[in-house]
């Protein structure tokens, strides 16, 4: 039953995107666009939640600023032409 709904719901996800995913460039900067916002709302909530602490503050940026450099390189390379901006869902291991 839920490989049914999370089948279903990725269908659903690359029928939405595919206009997007047609046009490399645009879908590269919105996902940069996403990602920053995420991350300064994180960021912005964090510090709501503990006003006196700054270690979770800087635990949270530490722990999330992989996801905004890989969206800001995905962007880079979509804009050199760069062969490494195809390859999204590859994952390299030792």
């Amino acid at each position: 039953m839920m490989n049914t709904i999370f089948r279903s719901a990725g269908q659903v996800s690359e029928k939405a995107l595919s206009p997007l995913k047609a046009q490399p460039l645009l879908y590269r900067a919105l996902q940069l666009i996403f990602a920053l916002v995420a991350y300064a709302a994180g960021i912005y909530l964090v510090d709501m939640a503990t006003p006196e602490v700054r270690i979770p503050v800087i635990l949270f940026a530490v722990y999330f600023m992989p996801a905004v450099l890989r969206a800001w390189l995905q962007f880079y390379w979509q804009l050199r032409g760069d062969s490494r901006a195809q390859d999204v869902d590859t994952h390299h291991t030792a």
